[in-house]
């Protein structure tokens, strides 16, 4: 918890910092300086077995971090993380994005890696959230970051298959596909 503290509040200095160099300057939230942030940065715990208190601990710190960027016209983007966190990753940025402090804010951000086979879902999943709480998501499409150890964790577990596309070329299609559907 410690760790997580000390991280929240380089977060929110992070933020002060942008704030401060975009101040006065021309610019919407789409073309200003942002901040990226990795949620297990700043919760000890981020596991979908944890999600009840994922959620109780987690949001309370994440939220004053949305609001501040909010004030300071930057963008604010949930960064990727392993597959196995992002059922709890989509459900901590459904809560966010429903928060009533945050309505009308278009800066609250997500990446989506293309090398996970569920990238596509989640991409319809945005366009669906977007459209219940009539705002834009900015989304950062990457490749992915996390390839050697996504295999190295399914071959661990026994898993048939593997969350992540094994070759490069499989990953490069579906971030086409993945970039054609968002636009």
């Amino acid at each position: 918890h410690d760790d997580a503290e000390r991280y929240a509040r380089a977060y929110a200095d992070a933020i002060s910092a942008i704030a401060e160099y975009e101040s006065g300057r021309a610019g919407s939230v789409f073309t200003r300086n942002s901040i990226s942030v990795k949620l297990s940065a700043i919760h000890p715990r981020l596991e979908y077995v944890k999600r009840e208190r994922v959620m109780a601990e987690l949001l309370p710190r994440l939220l004053p971090l949305c609001r501040a960027a909010r004030d300071a016209g930057i963008g604010f983007t949930m960064d990727a993380e392993e597959a196995d966190r992002l059922d709890l990753h989509l459900d901590i940025f459904a809560a966010v994005s429903a928060d009533a402090s945050l309505k009308g804010w278009n800066g609250l951000g997500l990446a989506v890696q293309a090398y996970q086979k569920r990238a596509p879902a989640v991409i319809d999943w945005l366009a669906a959230l977007a459209r219940e709480h009539q705002r834009r998501i900015p989304v950062r499409l990457v490749k992915g970051a996390y390839w050697d150890s996504e295999i190295k964790r399914a071959q661990e577990l026994g898993i048939d298959g593997y969350p992540v596309f094994t070759r490069k070329a499989s990953t490069d299609v579906s971030y086409l596909a993945c970039a054609r559907q968002l636009l």
